[in-house]
């Protein structure tokens, strides 16, 4: 008997085993063999935005051009905003009629900065700024005192949003610039309206919308 009793304390004493049962000592975690290196999954490297590059700027002022349409407009804005006092005298309405009077008529009144770069054409100016992506208009008309960008004039969608007048110089000295960039990224309007319009399939919209359901509603 006390044979068997140090029998029994030499196994529990032998190295790497523990006292748990069997059936317990296989739920331990597998130990890694030694030299073994963690695999690291690779860290993609940003990419950095394109910068977009400005290929020509120019300023025009179309207020001292005409100067007796100057002094219409510029008397008829004194009018507006007086007739607005005389409406509703409180500083704070005379201000916001004031604000959006000069937004709406800041092209005109004020010089206005054209910049046309790799991905927009557009303008900059006081209290008003429009600069869109060159992929949002359809094509572009010549005029003599400049060239209009226009959006897709055969939807209803594109008969509502307003283009973007480019204007030259009065002595129209950098016309040949402004329309070698414009031609370079838009059609002429009467090419662009020859080609058929693409057509969209995931259209959004109610109208899309109503037209899946009735094409599915067909194939059952």
């Amino acid at each position: 008997m006390p044979r068997k009793n140090n029998d029994s304390q030499a196994e529990q004493s032998r190295p790497g085993e523990t006292g748990r049962p069997a059936y317990l000592r296989g739920l331990r975690p597998r130990e890694k063999p030694p030299g073994e290196i963690k695999e690291v999954a690779p860290v993609e490297e940003e990419q950095e935005p394109k910068e977009d590059v400005e290929l020509y700027r120019w300023t025009n002022w179309l207020l001292p051009r005409r100067p007796l349409v100057a002094v219409l407009v510029i008397g008829s804005l004194i009018g507006c905003i007086a007739l607005a006092y005389w409406a509703v005298p409180q500083p704070f309405f005379v201000a916001v009629i004031t604000v959006i009077f000069l937004n709406r008529l800041a092209p005109y009144l004020f010089p206005v900065t054209f910049v046309l770069t790799e991905e927009t054409a557009g303008y900059k100016t006081f209290l008003a700024r429009d600069i869109r992506n060159w992929d949002v208009f359809l094509a572009y008309r010549e005029f003599p005192d400049g060239v209009f960008l226009t959006h897709d004039i055969r939807t209803l969608r594109g008969r509502l949003k307003e283009g973007i007048f480019l204007y030259y110089y009065e002595d129209c000295s950098n016309k040949d610039e402004i329309l070698r960039i414009v031609g370079s990224k838009l059609k002429p309007l009467d090419e662009a309206l020859s080609t058929e319009p693409d057509k969209k399939e995931n259209k959004g919209g109610l109208r899309s919308a109503f037209e899946r359901i009735r094409r599915l509603r067909s194939k059952k």
